[in-house]
């Protein structure tokens, strides 16, 4: 059985976790699975928009522990350990700089890895079954994959202590009071209304979308003046773009744009 299922549809990338028998637990192997898959959409002008979600009862229950216990048990050397780390370590890198949206539709249970994925992603929206769960700290480890960057921005730094700190689960609907999520759906539903979202991003201006993600992902360590001037700069770049001339006279004909990221 295929660890990781990829597909392309509508301008789509569906990424899927499939080890539901383990919760969609991570093997190492699965890091350059997903790793290739985001080369794969970064280089196909055809897909615009990602979603990732997981088959079964989860999202992704975090790394295999069993497979990766030599991290743990004492048996690895340090620079072993700090080389498969930072291979790990890669998938926020992939994520936050590729150049197209991701968005995860959280249909479960999301710790560890798979809390960290969705943490990474563009737009995150989740099952009312779903829950997330920081349990580093109840099992004498650390977070990775850029966590301590990414919640503190996305929930606040207090919030993001008390969740780290305690470990406690964290329900959909709290998570989406505190703006860690911002949809809750059904179970049902959930697949839907993640392809919903992407279709709305796969459908607007390419080069629009990928200059929002990019400013965005620079706004919070930046002042004002900085952030107004990558505003300019990618105004210019949207005024000098084929798809700007496209979208204006789709208004003006009063027809939808078909965008061509020209």
């Amino acid at each position: 059985m295929t660890d990781i299922l990829f597909q392309s549809q509508e301008n789509i990338a569906v990424i899927t976790f499939n080890r539901p028998d383990v919760l969609n637990a991570f093997k190492r192997s699965m890091f350059q699975q997903l790793l290739d898959m985001l080369d794969t959409i970064a280089n196909d002008d055809s897909i615009r928009a990602a979603l990732i979600t997981g088959n079964g009862r989860a999202f992704s229950a975090g790394i295999d522990l069993e497979e990766l216990s030599h991290l743990f048990d004492g048996s690895t050397v340090a620079e072993q350990a700090r080389a498969e780390l930072d291979e790990m370590q890669e998938l926020t890198r992939r994520m936050v700089n590729l150049r197209k949206p991701i968005i995860s539709a959280i249909n479960g249970v999301a710790v560890g890895v798979g809390a960290e994925i969705a943490i990474a992603s563009d737009i995150r929206i989740a099952a009312e079954s779903a829950y997330f769960q920081f349990a580093e700290v109840k099992r004498g480890i650390f977070e990775t994959n850029g966590v301590m960057h990414r919640l503190p921005r996305l929930i606040g730094m207090g919030r993001a202590a008390h969740v780290m700190m305690t470990g406690e689960r964290i329900s959909a609907q709290s998570a989406f009071e505190m703006g860690l999520v911002t949809k809750v759906t059904s179970a049902e539903t959930i697949i839907q209304e993640g392809m919903d979202i992407a279709r709305t991003l796969a459908s607007n201006a390419p080069i629009s979308v990928r200059l929002v993600k990019e400013v965005l992902q620079k706004s919070y360590d930046l002042d004002l003046e900085a952030v107004m001037q990558l505003e300019t700069e990618g105004t210019l770049e949207c005024f000098a773009s084929e798809d700007m001339r496209e979208g204006v006279k789709a208004f003006v004909e009063k027809r939808a744009p078909i965008y061509k990221g020209k």
